[in-house]
């Protein structure tokens, strides 16, 4: 779930184990602004070049920033992998 708090975006996952139920994730202004992109539909490489065309970012650290915030989600269970 995702809530915005003061100006943050903060990720507070449910249906948790007991042990990570008091777990909450805060995403810097890159890393909400990317969450919000994620639907599902599109692709990373989509995701990034849609990122690139709103934002003056270089397509190589955007990518590398995109990949490790994926990695982070998948690793808290807030996003899956999907294969087309």
């Amino acid at each position: 779930m995702q809530r915005d708090v003061a100006g943050e975006c903060v990720l507070v996952p449910i249906r948790r184990t007991l042990t990570e139920a008091n777990s909450i994730y805060v995403l810097n202004e890159t890393g909400a602004a990317l969450w919000n992109r994620i639907d599902g539909r599109r692709t990373a490489q989509e995701i990034i070049t849609d990122f690139c065309g709103e934002y003056e970012v270089a397509v190589d650290q955007l990518a590398k920033d995109f990949t490790s915030l994926l990695d982070d989600l998948l690793s808290i269970r807030a996003v899956e992998e999907m294969t087309r």
